[in-house]
């Protein structure tokens, strides 16, 4: 029987309903406090430091990515994983703290809020990233691959929708309110936004673990390091995922730019957030087309160039004959918005379709463990090379290595031709 004509899983419309929710709630709330704009704004509210700024996605990324590995170990063998993935819920309650600080003056005393929006947001995605490898394994059986792309498409088209308005009240927001009140609000609208999220996941049904149809020997046991021994695909997808992923040397620098060397105003940065969800919006569309068509691999591809032409871009404007293009700025979040609303239908959906069901949370748990021991690093990077350099090389470095990602990605298999290497 081909993929197409199998059995759905069981519960399947209802864990496709509760999942959507799920996507476009938290989506929806990381608007509000967007990664790439909010949270490096409000840091460089608190501090000059350029290191400091990239370190937002530092931690982040880090508290994100390192534990996956280790947690995956745990419940690889596990049937049901919803239980880890509920414990791990209590990280979002965060969030709030951040929120309560600056609405309760500790802005006052950078030093101090600094640290506390830093332990609050690392505890956040450390326990996000905890949560997700069940969350993956979950979804992967919950939702047959020839339909993944339909529910990540659809909920990127519906969060982005919402966060059309989500963009425009954010600059509305930092516009008419007051500092730190203004950020404070958006860090409850945050929050408020995850609890619908939250709600979604407890209602969660699991289906039953799937039999395991391969008796080869070692299998199910196989280790990271067999991984890493043994499947040369695994390594080239990691190969081009990292190197992509070096649009974190820049991604935190955006906004500054704007702000320091165009002389954008700062309430513009409601229109970084409404162009940055609007063209993730649009791309969920054409990237779930793309997907459905021709697989994840070309999805992947597709996320190398629009990770290249940001930087691109950035180094076009900061010349002094072209700054008249200063007004199109939002173009560099167009294409973090086209990468963000790709990633997960490219790389992320590819890894699940290259790992063996079995012990997909292992490849799942690798693959993030390798990318956060390198990209925790790489924002504080961007930060240290800006400030020993340039823009212009700090946009040129990262075009070079997303380049050279999108290069790799074309060495990936498609779909109907992946095997266990």
């Amino acid at each position: 029987m081909s993929k197409d004509h199998a059995p759905l899983p069981p519960h399947y419309r209802y864990n496709f309903a509760v999942l959507l929710v799920d996507y476009i709630c938290f989506g929806v709330a990381f608007t509000f406090v967007s990664l790439n704009s909010v949270m490096p704004a409000l840091v460089g509210k608190l501090t000059t430091s350029a290191p400091l700024i990239g370190l937002v996605s530092t931690i982040f990324s880090g508290g994100w990515l390192l534990p996956q590995l280790f947690v995956a170990n745990i419940i690889n063998d596990k049937p049901y994983k919803k239980p880890y993935l509920l414990s791990a819920l209590s990280g979002r309650v965060t969030i709030w703290i951040v929120a309560l600080a600056l609405w309760s003056g500790l802005a006052d005393h950078p030093r101090l809020m600094l640290a506390l929006f830093f332990v609050c947001i690392g505890l956040f995605a450390t326990t996000d990233g905890i949560a997700s490898v069940s969350w993956f394994d979950i979804m992967a059986r919950a939702i047959p691959i020839q339909r993944r792309g339909r529910l990540i498409g659809i909920g990127q088209f519906a969060g982005g929708l919402a966060g059309i308005g989500v963009g425009a009240l954010v600059s509305l927001i930092l516009d008419r309110r007051p500092f730190p009140l203004n950020y404070a609000l958006l860090f409850a609208l945050a929050g408020t936004a995850l609890v619908p999220s939250t709600v979604a996941l407890c209602l969660l049904r699991e289906p039953p673990p799937a039999e395991n149809k391969d008796s080869r020997p070692g299998r199910r046991k196989a280790t990271w390091l067999h991984i890493l021994t043994t499947d040369r695909l695994f390594l080239r997808f990691m190969l081009a995922r990292l190197l992509v992923g070096m649009l974190g040397l820049t991604s935190s620098f955006y906004v500054l730019h704007a702000e320091q060397v165009l002389h954008l105003p700062g309430s513009i940065i409601g229109g970084f957030v409404a162009a940055q969800t609007l063209a993730g919006t649009i791309a969920s569309v054409g990237m779930g087309l793309v997907s459905e068509r021709w697989g994840s691999w070309a999805v992947a591809s597709l996320t190398g160039l629009a990770a290249a032409a940001g930087p691109l871009f950035a180094l076009v404007v900061h010349q002094p004959g072209a700054r008249w293009l200063a007004h199109a700025y939002p173009f560099v979040f167009m294409m973090l918005g086209v990468v963000n609303s790709a990633w997960m239908l490219g790389f992320t959906n590819y890894l699940l379709e290259i790992a063996p069901e079995e012990i997909r949370p292992t490849y799942v748990g690798l693959s993030n463990t390798m990318a956060g021991t390198v990209m925790m690093f790489v924002p504080m990077a961007g930060g240290w090379l800006l400030e020993a350099s340039s823009y212009p090389v700090l946009f040129g470095v990262t075009m070079a290595l997303t380049m050279l990602g999108f290069l790799v990605t074309l060495t990936l298999k498609p779909r109907g031709h992946i095997t266990c290497e």
